[in-house]
């Protein structure tokens, strides 16, 4: 009977609507899968952890750079009853610019784990890890030294400061870099080595200081050491066991950056592949010794799949020696010819290649060392001059501007003046160039110019932080300083030997304030509010779901503040100055903030390393700076203070 269930015909039509309805949902699983982040290995694990704010779990917290937690127990309305509840030292003096980490579960247990300095390699880059099982009451889990193969020629060659910005955690690993160039990764329950990779060679310049992030079962890092020659890259290495998945330079040839033929392709007039302008923007082999390192903070956007950075100084601070036009002159000098190509940029580069998605530069034929490396930090729903919302990356940079970007394509969104900035009038949003003030423009030897800000910035490396909710406001340490810069004859070529050729006067933008905590709105360009400072900020800020944002300064104090007004809630004095960041985290119901002190940074320099206050341009200027600050009389010291609510 024709029709019947048995039927052969019956039989494959049936199979042929079986096999349809099976393809249809592949392909919408296949779309929904591709519409999903990539996350991957690790990345599952890490978000997964982000979204838990009982931990902290990056060096920011999580890799937008937010530095942002939804805890809440600690609020404006108690938080005059925060007390200490512990305080560990780090077993060095001196260069904790990072933050600790908080897992909650390594080998079962919750565990804090932090990195000291590199005052000298016997106590270099010492590693600890907390048991907080009893919160109030931590236990040494372990604690690491690299013993072998140490290179002490890494601590001379450290500009500025022997510092160490932390490290990061995955799939059971705590990652970090030493200041003479190993990248090691240790067992996070036992402290045993899993892998240890040489990364950075200090006698071509090169020194480990940044926190590396893990994305993708990769661990991304770079280093610094652009006052000595070197040539900054960055490099991936597989989180499983070390080995180098890809590496690109920040100048050379196309190649070495790795653009491609999509690479700033909805803004060529950033610079395209085919031109070598990574090259042909220094004059003869410079760009060989042409900085752009990478010594700052990661993050990274894992729809897009990309991870991006900021790059320093292009070499040497004496400009007309990275001016290949003549006559040297300000205007040949900055028709685009003479760029120092990707010195003073933000990179988007994709994760798994490291192909170049798009990359601006800030400050092209840089004359001030205005190192571009300020942490990059991402946020949603940021609104353009018509009012259209973004996926953002936000930076304020040493140069004394606040750029936002669409992360997606680096489609310059703004740039605001966010300090006292002079060297330029503005930035041109059609090119995205500075429209430079020659006034105010170094560029021959042995003519002193005037500059604001000063070559520490309008801010280091120190880290802003901004509420998600709250996308257009920033929470900034800043510096308030100007400068004048004397370009010298160049004496040398060599890698690994400082190669600065400058003499740098720093002072007091307004003499006795040197520091400013400042929430600054990167839509308008207008600061809300403003808490002046006798000592630099030097550490970085945190905000809290409790309304508050904490932060510290060189001169001692940790301090929370109302994230509203402006208004000093809570301050007690520790024990030295902070460079570090502070972070919290939960353990038990309980609510803790952890800041690492123990000054140092390049503003601190003259005091840990002891130099001549009388000597003004010492330190490539920060002795001016110690000396009008008083920083002189803080006293050095390593130690991690924890504070919480309550007996």
């Amino acid at each position: 009977m024709k029709g019947s269930i048995d039927s052969p015909s019956t039989q494959q039509g049936a199979r042929g609507l079986r096999r349809s309805i099976l393809l249809t949902m592949l392909a919408a699983v296949t779309t929904m899968l591709a519409a999903l982040p990539a996350f991957a290995g690790s990345d599952a694990e890490q978000f997964a952890r982000f979204k838990d704010a009982t931990q902290w779990g990056a060096p920011a917290g999580d890799l937008n750079q937010t530095r942002y937690s939804s805890l809440k127990d600690i609020n404006t309305g108690n938080v005059k009853d925060l007390q200490m509840s512990w305080a560990q030292s780090t077993g060095a003096l001196r260069g904790h610019e990072g933050q600790p980490l908080v897992i909650n579960d390594i080998g079962g247990k919750p565990m804090m784990i932090f990195i000291s300095g590199c005052p000298d390699m016997s106590k270099c880059n010492i590693v600890q890890a907390l048991d907080l099982s009893d919160p109030d009451h931590p236990v040494q889990a372990w604690s690491y030294l690299k013993t072998s193969g140490r290179d002490e020629s890494a601590v001379p060659r450290a500009c500025c400061d022997t510092v160490n910005r932390g490290g990061s955690y995955a799939d059971g690993k705590f990652v970090f870099g030493t200041l003479d160039g190993y990248l090691i990764a240790l067992d996070a329950a036992t402290g045993k080595e899993a892998w240890v990779v040489k990364h950075a060679h200090p006698d071509k310049g090169e020194t480990i200081t940044p926190a590396p992030i893990i994305v993708n079962d990769k661990v991304f890092i770079g280093f610094g050491g652009d006052e000595f020659a070197a040539r900054g890259r960055v490099t991936a290495y597989a989180l499983a066991d070390g080995k180098k998945v890809w590496e690109f330079y920040s100048n050379g040839t196309d190649k070495d950056i790795g653009l491609t033929a999509n690479s700033n392709k909805a803004h060529p007039e950033y610079g395209v592949a085919g031109k070598e302008l990574g090259t042909k923007t220094y004059p003869g082999d410079e760009w060989t010794r042409g900085g752009g390192a990478a010594w700052g903070w990661y993050a990274y956007d894992p729809d897009l799949h990309l991870v991006y950075y900021g790059t320093g100084n292009p070499g040497l601070w004496s400009p007309s020696f990275r001016c290949g036009a003549k006559p040297q002159t300000q205007a040949a000098c900055n028709n685009g010819d003479w760029d120092n190509k990707f010195s003073m940029s933000i990179f988007a580069r994709n994760v798994d290649t490291g192909e170049v998605a798009w990359v601006y530069q800030k400050t092209p034929f840089d004359q001030w060392d205005y190192d571009g490396i300020n942490e990059v930090i991402l946020v949603d729903n940021i609104k353009d001059t018509a009012g259209k919302a973004h996926k953002a990356v936000v930076e304020f940079d040493r140069n004394g501007f606040a750029y936002v970007l669409d992360r997606a394509d680096g489609t310059l969104l703004h740039a605001h003046k966010y300090v006292t900035t002079n060297w330029a009038e503005k930035v041109d949003m059609k090119t995205g160039r500075p429209v430079k003030v020659a006034e105010h423009s170094p560029l021959m030897p042995q003519a002193n110019v005037q500059a604001c800000p000063s070559a520490m910035g309008g801010k280091d490396q120190q880290p802003a932080s901004v509420d998600p909710a709250d996308p257009a406001n920033f929470y900034v340490p800043t510096n308030n300083w100007c400068m004048e810069l004397n370009p010298q004859e160049r004496s040398h070529t060599q890698q690994g030997t400082v190669y600065v050729f400058a003499n740098v006067y720093m002072y007091p933008e307004k003499p006795g304030v040197t520091g400013k905590l400042k929430k600054f709105n990167v839509e308008t360009g207008k600061t809300e509010w403003e808490i002046p400072d006798q000592y630099p900020n030097w550490g970085g800020t945190l905000t809290t779901a409790g309304g508050l944002v904490f932060y510290g300064s060189l001169g001692g104090d940790f301090r929370a503040v109302d994230r509203n007004t402006g208004k000093v809630l809570w301050s007690r004095k520790l024990s030295s100055g902070i460079i570090g960041n502070p972070i919290t985290y939960s353990v038990k119901g309980k609510q803790y903030v952890s800041i690492l002190s123990g000054i140092g940074g390049w503003i601190g320099l003259p005091v840990t390393a002891g130099l001549d206050l009388n000597d003004k341009f010492g330190a490539i200027g920060a002795t001016a700076m110690t000396k009008a600050a008083g920083l002189n009389h803080i006293p050095q010291g390593g130690t991690l203070f924890t504070f919480r609510v309550g007996g």
